[in-house]
């Protein structure tokens, strides 16, 4: 099977949900969101069609929106973590790692 240019694969959301139990890993803030798709160099149209919801709702969680569904960002985390973003918290703030990169980016 040939690859198409630009060609991401999607997810199985509903085995993937189905598999995360409550215990899940912390929420993401909208600005790691943003530095681990810039950082890994996705767009908010790949990322939508990746977690299966509009453009428009990647935007607004971006942009701060607070009425984004957890479920939805926990996709946005584990997108991005599949294509080699690593999230980190300490006393300094929040964060991103990528994969391969040395430093964080934040």
């Amino acid at each position: 099977m040939t690859r198409r240019r630009g060609f991401l694969p999607s997810f199985d959301w509903k085995r993937e949900e189905a598999l995360s139990g409550e215990d899940e890993e912390p929420t993401i803030t909208p600005a790691q969101c943003r530095m681990a798709r810039a950082g890994i160099v996705m767009s908010v149209r790949d990322l939508a069609r990746l977690a299966d919801v509009s453009g428009l709702a990647v935007t607004r969680f971006e942009n701060g929106n607070t009425d984004c569904p957890e479920i939805i960002v926990r996709r946005f985390r584990r997108i991005l973590e599949s294509r080699g973003a690593r999230f980190v918290s300490g006393p300094k703030g929040e964060g991103v790692k990528i994969e391969g990169q040395t430093g964080a980016a934040g």
